[in-house]
């Protein structure tokens, strides 16, 4: 029973495939009328996609507080149309001026696209600041001028009378901190594929200007000379009493945390796990017919040795029944 199992374990993931996730953005600037006049159409648009995890919006001004490196880089290296407002669907529909049924479409149209690449994050931090992981796994050749561009964009802002025009609205999905810098960072794959690579960033905040509850992380990869989005990401910055975070040293998750890297690995590779506060957990390790390879305690860093070439599961179980599953793919 364990072999068949496993062996459908396998084809699941052989068939992989991730779901498309749309970045979707504006640029702004605070002296434009019909920006402002939009505004808020746009936000209740986006919302529609959020609620169903289909979108990573992002508000780029250009201008006035919210005018920052990395806004005028992805306006002025790809997506600048010359005119206010311009909105950009993945990269691969931009124009200026807001048309909801337009940009429904171009949307919907997106969503329709079979995308060969997943974006995970997962957060170590707290209201100053942290560690954003970020483990991207590639089906087949992306091109080889991908970057990874992230932020953590502040909502439910209500703008102050230095926002122009935009003076007493509700602003969402502002880029306040850039994990990977405003030009982005530069990543490859290499194949075989399908494989995973992770990108680990820190980050800064001030909580004396950046509302912890209101903070997101929106991300994408971009090829950049198609100026093609392949997939985005979009996750709540998890706060003290629900997500991942650091206090005093340790490391405290709500839910169980699997990451194995690098995948794939030529024999040696290194497990990272982490338990909820008040559990534990244990981290096992099979061939592709069931047969234990490893088993070790959960809530460490664990480096392993595997000679065989073959895929490979990686299971965690914690004492409160959660599971959480990986694979890596031994290669010679």
């Amino acid at each position: 029973m364990r072999i068949s199992v496993f062996a459908m374990i396998l084809l699941a993931l052989s068939a992989f495939a991730a779901d498309r996730v749309v970045l979707f953005g504006d640029f702004s600037t605070i002296t434009c009328g019909p920006c402002a006049s939009c505004a808020d159409a746009v936000n209740s648009f986006v919302e529609g996609y959020l609620a169903n995890d289909e979108m990573s919006p992002f508000s780029w001004f250009l201008s006035g507080p919210g005018y920052n490196g990395f806004n005028a880089h992805l306006w002025n290296a790809y997506w600048s149309t010359g005119y206010v407002p311009t909105f950009v669907a993945d990269g691969v529909y931009v124009s200026a001026g807001w048309n909801q049924s337009v940009w429904t479409s171009h949307v919907n149209a997106r969503l329709a696209v079979p995308s060969y690449l997943s974006i995970e994050a997962e957060i170590i931090g707290d209201a100053s600041g942290g560690t954003v992981t970020y483990t991207l796994t590639a089906e087949q050749d992306l091109g080889s001028t991908l970057k990874l561009y992230s932020a953590i964009v502040q909502s439910n802002q209500i703008a102050s009378s230095a926002w122009g025009l935009f003076s007493g609205k509700t602003l969402h999905h502002i880029p306040v901190v850039m994990p990977c810098g405003n030009v982005g960072t530069p990543i490859s794959f290499t194949g075989p594929y399908p494989q995973t690579i992770q990108v680990v960033k820190t980050y800064t905040l001030d909580p004396t200007q950046q509302i912890f509850d209101n903070l997101d992380l929106a991300s994408f990869v971009l090829n950049t000379t198609t100026k093609e989005a392949m997939n985005a990401h979009f996750m709540d910055v998890p706060d003290t009493n629900t997500g991942i975070y650091s206090e005093g040293g340790s490391i405290e998750v709500s839910s169980g945390v699997l990451t194995v890297w690098p995948n794939p690995s030529s024999s040696d590779f290194t497990v990272s796990s982490l338990v909820p506060d008040g559990t534990t957990g244990t981290v096992d390790v099979f061939d592709i017919t069931g047969r234990s390879v490893g088993r070790f305690d959960a809530g460490n860093i664990h480096n392993m040795t595997i000679e065989e070439p073959g895929v490979y599961f990686l299971q965690l179980t914690t004492s409160a029944g959660e599971i959480v599953r990986k694979q890596i793919a031994v290669i010679r």
